[in-house]
């Protein structure tokens, strides 16, 4: 643990206690002359105090000095007033390596676990420990209290927390609520609820707003987390309108990517500020290591406390970004870590923060719903013409600080693309798990040509290593069609569920899209007057006429016999590629970054000699990036863009791409309308 900040505030700490086990399982040590039970697996436990206590310990390490008090044990219905109930929880965990992965052997060293699995919580009348909390509070003036309210007994025990919260009115007292389910619920809330005067901070997790009927989108983009928790807020009824009317500040947590802070100002208006990594999305960081770790909210919320202890008097939500920001870089670190074995005790870890972690995340204030559609929009330090030729510049560093998603060799910043291979991303991994599923998983792409509609998902599923059949439609009959399905069938029969892509589906005026319908629906075909399995697949249906989803469901009323609207209804998602011409009837302003990205890659490929290894500057004369950048179309998308620079005059010793490299004009003409593309690089 960190050396202790010394900060002169004394806390306050009122929550449930808890026992929690762990268990680690070993392989047998026995030998040819050893007894029968050491022939078989055996276990190793350790039991720890947990709940409250775990918060006191973080708090003690951050330099408070704590008084804790809560509820010895917990009262459930029906029960004699000398039977005393404890909460216990049980959790599998496992050793792992330096890189985090689970070892099937116990090493020599270091002994680090993670958690592989929770095993569930019990009532018992007879603890493993005994309890160690005190059920009274001394007199006392705490500026600052944390109520670790898990609804395990401290909600409806007043005689606990009424005297130090309703009889010692402390002035510019914070209170940190720490809130799990059921939210919104028992008397500690109803009479906090009713306090004037102090400064009341709700913390809840994300997944217990949604396990409580709030609708909150996991994982996909943070706009779309933000609209979501907007819209709601705004009801005059729910969850979400009840728990900001009950606190001046209501702090949402997404796992260890994010939090949102909702407050109400003077004209009951919900403001909402933003803290998030915008190159992660919520649960990114959990898939880095195997397993988990427990008691990630009260790493958040003690680092919470030392923030606003540190600043000092606080007197809007937007002084609380600070304190949030580092809470947040406080929690990644912990749930970055492991447990560690010493003997025969189990150590929770409380690393400090690396520079990295504590630079991972920004705020962004006062975000709200805009235009017609009410969307968020998060803003960007710069106009989207200058982070596009910085982009091309300096390479995607220049991005950190935007809102994006990387698969591979793919990145992007547009919200749209963002959250489609996310969904898809999640739909993949989920039918891969999930071993009972027997048919295949169908999705489609769409994008115009050169858009890279293939390339995406090549990039998300390679960690996957599943083996690759592309099948180009344009090319085949209905006579070919059984032949395919037979090679996926033998992927199946070797035991590998293969990534399948039908390129150009929709060619041949849509008739091949009926012989589909079987295999997507029902996992089979029929060659002759024969049915066979097809078994499991991926099945990526790449669009040729179709650009959009849009464009493909518009044409099933006007053509029925194609079983066009059949076809649809067998999809599980689909993805729009955007390529790299502005879409949206010319609303799409994010073309330019789409194009940014793009052609630094393209000269990272095929011009890496113009790109300085030590700065990563690319030198690029101005008139080449204007063309580039504001030619309105290329004729064949991101193909004409490389097949432009490839026709260049740009050796494998080029230290600049000047305007006088460009191809002649009838050849940059097949690419490109070479007049407006030679105006602007010319200063048109």
């Amino acid at each position: 643990m960190p050396d202790p900040v010394q900060i002169s505030r004394d806390i306050l700490l009122l929550g449930d206690p808890a026992i929690d086990h762990f268990i680690v399982a070993l392989p047998p040590i026995g030998g040819q002359t050893s007894p029968d039970w050491a022939h078989y697996g055996t276990w190793k436990m350790w039991t720890l105090r947990g709940g409250v206590h775990m918060t006191r310990d973080m708090l003690v390490s951050h330099g408070f000095d704590v008084t804790m008090a809560g509820p010895q044990h917990v009262k459930t219905s029906g029960e004699c007033e000398d039977k005393k109930t404890h909460v216990e929880s049980l959790a599998n965990v496992r050793y792992v390596d330096a890189a985090g992965q689970f070892l099937e052997h116990r090493p020599d060293a270091p002994l680090e676990l993670r958690v592989s699995s929770f095993g569930g919580y019990r009532t018992s009348t007879q603890p493993a420990l005994q309890s160690c909390i005190s059920e009274t509070c001394p007199d006392g003036s705490w500026p600052l209290v944390i109520l670790n309210d898990a609804s395990g007994g401290l909600r409806e025990r007043e005689d606990i927390w009424g005297p130090p919260l309703f009889e010692r009115q402390v002035p510019d007292r914070t209170i940190l609520h720490k809130m799990h389910l059921p939210l919104g619920e028992g008397r500690l809330w109803d009479r906090v609820a009713t306090l004037s005067e102090v400064r009341r901070i709700l913390i809840v997790n994300a997944n217990n707003l949604r396990a409580s009927g709030v609708r909150l989108v996991r994982g996909l983009s943070w706009e779309l987390v933000v609209e979501d928790l907007l819209r709601q807020a705004g009801e005059t009824t729910g969850l979400l309108p009840k728990l900001l009317s009950g606190c001046d500040h209501l702090l949402v947590l997404f796992d260890v990517e994010g939090a949102a802070i909702l407050s109400r100002n003077a004209a009951s208006v919900t403001t909402l500020d933003l803290l998030f990594d915008p190159a992660l999305a919520e649960g990114d960081v959990e898939k880095e290591q195997a397993g988990d770790l427990f008691g990630k909210m009260n790493s958040f919320t003690t680092a919470l406390a030392r923030g606003i202890a540190e600043a000092g008097p606080l007197s809007g939500s937007g002084d609380l970004c600070g304190p949030v920001l580092r809470a947040l870089a406080w929690q990644r670190a912990f749930a970055q870590s492991r447990l560690t074995e010493n003997g025969d005790a189990l150590a929770f870890p409380m690393p400090e923060p690396s520079q990295e972690q504590l630079n991972s995340c920004r705020c962004e204030k006062n975000l709200t719903l805009r235009g017609p559609k009410q969307r968020v929009v998060v803003p960007r330090s710069t106009s989207n013409r200058n982070l596009a030729e910085s982009i091309v510049r300096n390479g995607l560093r220049v991005l950190s600080d935007v809102p994006s998603a990387r698969f591979g060799k793919f990145f992007t910043v547009d919200r749209t693309e963002i959250e489609g291979y996310r969904a898809i991303n999640r739909l993949i991994r989920g039918y891969l798990k999930d071993t009972g599923a027997t048919k295949p998983l169908s999705i489609a792409v769409f994008g115009p040509p050169g858009a890279g509609k293939s390339f995406g998902i090549k990039q998300m599923v390679e960690p996957l290593k599943l083996e690759e059949k592309v099948f180009n439609l344009s090319e085949a009959t209905a006579d070919d069609l059984p032949g395919f399905f037979h090679e996926i069938r033998d992927e199946n029969l070797k035991g590998r569920t293969p990534l399948c892509f039908f390129d150009e589906f929709d060619s041949h005026k849509l008739s091949l899209v009926k012989h589909f319908l079987a295999p997507m629906q029902d996992g089979t075909f029929r060659e002759g007057a024969r049915l066979h399995p097809i078994g499991r697949g991926l099945f990526v249906f790449a669009g040729g006429t179709s650009h959009t989803f849009r464009d493909l469901a518009s044409k099933a009323p006007k053509e029925p016999e194609l079983k066009l609207t059949d076809f649809v209804s067998r999809l599980s998602g689909h993805i729009d590629v955007r390529g790299p011409d502005r879409g949206d009837n010319g609303s799409d302003d994010d073309h330019i970054l789409r194009r940014a990205i793009l052609l630094r890659s393209l000269l990272e490929q095929n011009a890496a000699s113009i790109i300085d290894t030590t700065t990563g500057e690319a030198s690029v004369d101005d008139g080449v990036l204007n063309a580039f950048l504001m030619v309105p179309a290329f004729r064949h998308g991101a193909r004409s863009m490389e097949k432009i620079i490839q026709m260049s005059t740009l050796g494998p010793q080029a230290s600049r791409y000047a305007v006088s490299d460009l191809p002649e004009t009838d050849q940059l003409d097949m690419h490109v309308d070479a007049g407006e593309f030679e105006r602007r690089a010319l200063g048109g």
